[in-house]
């Protein structure tokens, strides 16, 4: 007999760092998921499509209620990849798996600057061998621009559940008010522009800030965001 002999392919394995949103729960639930549809009220694509970690701590549900949870968040378009702190009860099949560690991003404070005669600083350079992405349109919901060799600017809006992901700055001229991470590809220096700010989410390398923790007096004016010392700067512009 005659074996067949195929070639072997090696497998290939990588790793990948990513921001997760942790969500954790409190008793009894059906307040808190009374506060997360107000919140959602105001924006509904927020979650949608993004990896999400439930932090169970000091949560005493059993099975048929964890499953409950899973079940009421998946109709909120909001999917859990895993949990942390869980009993050991609720690990098994067909439940999220179980995580530890990962780095929280410390708490942010925005500073507000009201600039009236000087003008705003000048945007980085790009770093060498990179390259600019211009979008002249409107970003729709839904609709996602990752472009990590550069700048990302776009002559339009960027609409509730839109994203920008870019490894330098960001520049919307309009209004922003979808996600915008900037400094992807670790450009602590990158910055975000916005004309008319009313964003879901704001990051630069890792600290972010979400709509929920932004002063209300930022809401609609033209703003520079930076990032010193691992926390979010904003400044009003105009």
């Amino acid at each position: 007999m005659n074996a067949r002999v195929g070639s072997f392919s090696a497998i290939q394995f990588s790793a990948r760092s990513l921001l997760a949103f942790v969500l954790e729960p409190t008793q009894p639930l059906s307040q808190w998921f009374d506060s997360l549809d107000d919140w959602l009220s105001r924006s509904p694509n927020f979650f949608a499509s993004k990896p999400v970690i439930l932090q169970m701590a000091g949560m005493e549900i059993g099975l048929k209620e964890y499953r409950d949870l899973l079940g009421d968040l998946a109709r909120r378009h909001i999917r859990v990849m895993a949990a942390e702190n869980t009993n050991r009860l609720l690990v098994g099949p067909h439940l999220p798996p179980v995580v530890a560690g990962g780095r929280t991003v410390n708490a942010l404070k925005l500073l507000e600057e009201e600039s009236q005669a000087a003008e705003s600083p000048a945007p980085p350079a790009p770093p060498a061998g990179s390259h600019s992405l211009f979008v002249d349109a409107n970003l729709r919901s839904g609709q996602s621009i990752a472009h990590l060799d550069g700048d990302v600017t776009i002559v339009g809006r960027v609409a509730s559940g839109a994203e920008i992901i870019a490894g330098g700055s960001v520049h919307v001229y309009g209004a922003l008010q979808g996600r915008v991470i900037a400094g992807a590809s670790g450009a602590a220096n990158a910055r975000i522009y916005a004309r008319e700010a009313r964003a879901e989410l704001l990051c630069i390398g890792g600290a972010y800030v979400t709509s929920e923790d932004m002063d209300p007096k930022i809401e609609g004016r033209s703003v520079e965001v930076t990032l010193n010392d691992d926390e979010l700067k904003i400044r009003i512009l105009n």
